[in-house]
């Protein structure tokens, strides 16, 4: 009977233990309360601690989001650590106590979040010193692009010990943080003291500096890094300062590519035999094609200028593939057109053809520009213009129509230098009179007379439409659309922009832009749009 008794009791109890078990709630509001920090040991702004080990405890159950990545600890700790989660807490163990007399700033971003809905603790920080005070230090400000004037999401933005032997590129920040969504950064409890201060787009994320592709900004001279309201802005640039070089050859039948480490700016072939090759340049490399009779192989002068104005001169052989087999497929032959096909053609014709092959013959008699589908014309009748590679012809005139104007090449009207032929291809533009577009005319105010400079107008992908070396400027001919004004200070007097140098502490020239997006409407003119520059340097 007990026996019984005890069975039933038992039963009862798991019955009742089931029912009683923990399961998250379904239906009700959602949570979108993120957690709050209710106690840290240490405290924020701690002085003097000893310890090695941060307890977070928060008001309700939180997971990590990639801490590793997420926590940033300033100045920068060469004391690794790891974490433990427990409900509501979180304890970040390192491995040695923190260096003496030091503040540091613990920044969790959106690291921690709680458990349900995955909202992330809000401005999460925790401050303390090792030492008997707090560092007073800040330094804050805005980091943007310096060509497009945006600001720049997700920069590191360090603080450097001033040193004429600084290197981004090998040393990291001894201070750093990143920018918001408005560029704007903030860095403090530091030390109060001269520093160099540096953005680097950290695309890596390793809190190095790579010039090839990762865009910087600096200020020249080192800042004070005390507690006033300075603002400090920072202009980011690619600017890759590395030595110009052949990175690799790439030999086939029937053409031969040097390849190099970053843009040209400008090359110069000299055939140092008497022999010649057609070739052609493009942004960082120059193909040489494999036509007519020449040696086996070709020895050639490269005098190259790349983006940053540096001249240098390679010797290259050039050596093609050997003819194996069947006869070696050839890269198709195409074109494309400014503007392109189906966008506005003015009156006041001007058309950009581009071809990916030098051009070996051009009918300029089969080739028509149709007008209102009714009358056509030949290219003859226009003037035209060949690149030095024969890649690029701009045709130019006046046309009458009211509709439509349709460019025809017919198959065969136009070879490469390869004896391909272009397959049958037809560009159609509708047609925009004087009223369709709208004009833009200013003045350009600088303090400084001989002051050279470069106004653009570009469209919103930053596409320069319009430019100018003079002032007063007028662009006539804009499509509707939304454009950005600039001005380029052309300090060195080259006709280009300059992306400086950051080993020889040259800032990129100056871009200002005008203070409003310009909405240029059809039969409208836009005047004394002005930009001033009081002191361009």
């Amino acid at each position: 009977m007990i026996l019984r008794t005890i069975i039933f009791a038992c039963s009862i109890l798991l019955i009742f233990g089931r029912c009683a078990q923990v399961v998250a709630p379904t239906g009700g509001k959602k949570d979108s309360i993120a957690p709050q920090l209710v106690q840290s040991i240490p405290s924020n702004k701690t002085v003097n601690f000893q310890g090695n080990r941060i307890e977070l405890l928060f008001d309700e159950y939180i997971i990590v989001d990639n801490i590793n990545q997420k926590l940033v600890i300033t100045p920068e700790a060469d004391n690794p650590y790891s974490y433990k989660l427990n409900d509501e807490t979180l304890v970040l163990n390192f491995k040695k106590k923190f260096e003496d007399s030091t503040t540091y700033t613990l920044n969790f971003g959106d690291a921690v979040k709680d458990f349900s809905e995955k909202n992330p603790a809000k401005n999460l920080k925790i401050v303390f010193s090792t030492g008997p005070k707090l560092d007073s230090g800040r330094v804050y400000g805005r980091v943007k692009d310096l060509k497009t004037n945006q600001p720049i999401l997700d920069v590191l933005v360090g603080l450097y010990p001033p040193s004429d032997t600084l290197d981004p590129v090998k040393q990291k920040p001894y201070y750093f943080s990143r920018t918001d969504s408005s560029g704007i950064f903030s860095i403090e409890n530091i030390q109060v003291k001269p520093y160099r201060i540096i953005a680097v787009e950290d695309k890596n994320r390793n809190m190095l500096f790579n010039s090839k592709d990762e865009r910087i900004g600096f200020l020249t001279d080192p800042i004070p890094g005390n507690s006033d309201s300075t603002f400090y802005n920072l202009d980011m640039v690619i600017s890759d300062n590395s030595m110009l070089r052949i990175q690799r050859t790439l030999p086939k039948v029937n053409d031969y590519t040097v390849i190099f480490n970053k843009g040209l700016e400008s090359a110069k072939i000299r055939f140092t035999e008497g022999d010649t090759l057609p070739h052609v340049v493009t942004a960082d490399q120059i193909k040489f094609y494999n036509v007519g009779t020449h040696p086996d192989s070709i020895q050639v002068e490269i005098a190259v200028t790349d983006s940053l104005g540096t001249d240098s001169t390679f010797q290259q052989k050039i050596t093609f593939l050997q003819q194996r087999g069947k006869t070696p497929q050839k890269d198709p032959f195409n074109l494309n057109s400014r503007p392109e096909n189906n966008r506005p053609l003015s009156l006041n014709l001007h058309s950009q053809f581009n071809f990916n092959k030098p051009v070996s013959i051009l009918d300029t008699e089969s080739i028509m520009l149709v007008r209102d589908s009714t009358s056509s014309t030949a290219l003859s009748k226009f003037e035209m213009e060949w690149n030095p590679y024969r890649t690029e012809l701009i045709v130019k005139g006046k046309v009458v129509a009211k509709d439509s104007l349709k460019w025809q090449f017919p198959k065969g009207a136009v070879i490469s230098i390869e004896q391909d032929t272009l397959p049958a291809t037809t560009i159609k533009h509708p047609v925009l009179d004087n009223e369709d577009y709208g004009t833009l005319a200013g003045s350009i105010l600088i303090a400084d007379s001989s002051q050279s400079f470069i106004v653009e107008l570009v469209d919103e992908k930053y596409k320069v439409v319009r430019s100018a070396k003079e002032s007063p400027y007028h662009f006539t001919e804009i499509p509707e659309g939304k454009y950005f004004l600039r001005l380029i200070l052309d300090d060195n007097k080259n006709g280009r922009w300059d992306s400086g140098q950051f080993q020889k502490a040259m800032q990129p020239e100056r871009i200002v832009y005008y203070q409003e997006v310009l909405n240029i409407k059809s039969n409208f003119e836009f005047s004394n749009i002005n930009i001033s520059v009081d002191n361009p340097k």
